[in-house]
């Protein structure tokens, strides 16, 4: 897989373009890919009735304004919640709405599973997991998505039964992860660096083949010089029209 650019860095929408828009609606996404993105973001959930959902929090009172578990919620709850404002009514996406629009688009994805391992929730990680790759797979989208966890437990899954055959990314220093039993090095093609300004750690990660990330709490172009300067190759960012203007002032 291609992930990023060689002549410049890329920039992924996080949550879509959420600085501007609600996050993680279809309307952050497709103005974030308006706004020049290369890459969109985002996050997975399993709802009650096991489908794809595209919602950051486990539970959805920040986001919808009202109150319950993501998990503990069928679909059909969750589509009649409003995400947006009184204004601009936004639905939760599914996954399968958001895959069929990617196709056809030019878009890379960069899909975070939030669906974390644990003894009584190994089999719904498990389906979150393989429900993600078989829409992948319908779609022929292999090579332009990124698996993502902040659990080690979903991407050691991930390698241990595809192998490299999917790109998988991490967050660096490794403790930054949970339920990390493989050294990552073995398996990840990115990690996002969250010490940005730490050139040892972009220099680990430039020696192990992997590339250096960077996320939205660059914001300064300052700090954006110093992330390029180190090797950064693509940046995650909330406001992207903001990032990719300050790139091109370069």
């Amino acid at each position: 897989m291609n992930l990023t650019f060689k002549d410049r860095m890329a920039v992924a929408g996080h949550r879509g373009d959420c600085y501007n828009y609600y996050e993680n609606t279809m309307t952050a996404f497709k103005m974030a890919e308006r706004a020049g993105c290369d890459m969109i973001e985002t996050d997975v959930r399993l709802s009650l009735d096991g489908a794809l959902v595209l919602i950051h929090d486990h539970v959805v009172n920040r986001t919808a304004h009202a109150c319950g578990e993501v998990a503990k919620m069928t679909l059909e709850e969750l589509k009649a919640l409003n995400v947006g404002d009184t204004a601009n009514f936004e639905e939760i996406p599914t996954f399968d709405e958001f895959i069929e629009w990617i196709a056809t688009t030019s878009l890379t994805v960069n899909i975070e599973i939030k669906e974390y391992w644990s003894s009584d929730n190994e089999a719904r990680c498990i389906e979150c997991i393989e429900k993600v790759i078989t829409l992948v797979e319908r779609y022929n989208l292999r090579e332009r998505i990124v698996i993502n966890s902040f659990d080690a437990w979903v991407l050691e899954y991930v390698y241990k039964k595809y192998g490299k055959k999917y790109a998988l990314h991490g967050f660096y220093p490794y403790n930054e992860m949970m339920n990390v039993t493989l050294n990552p090095d073995e398996y990840l093609d990115c990690a996002c660096i969250f010490d940005n300004e730490n050139k040892a750690l972009y220099d680990y990660l430039i020696e192990k083949g992997i590339e250096p990330w960077i996320g939205a709490s660059v914001t300064q172009k300052s700090k954006l010089d110093i992330c390029l300067k180190y090797g950064a190759k693509l940046i995650t960012t909330n406001n992207p029209a903001d990032i990719i203007r300050k790139l091109r002032e370069r």
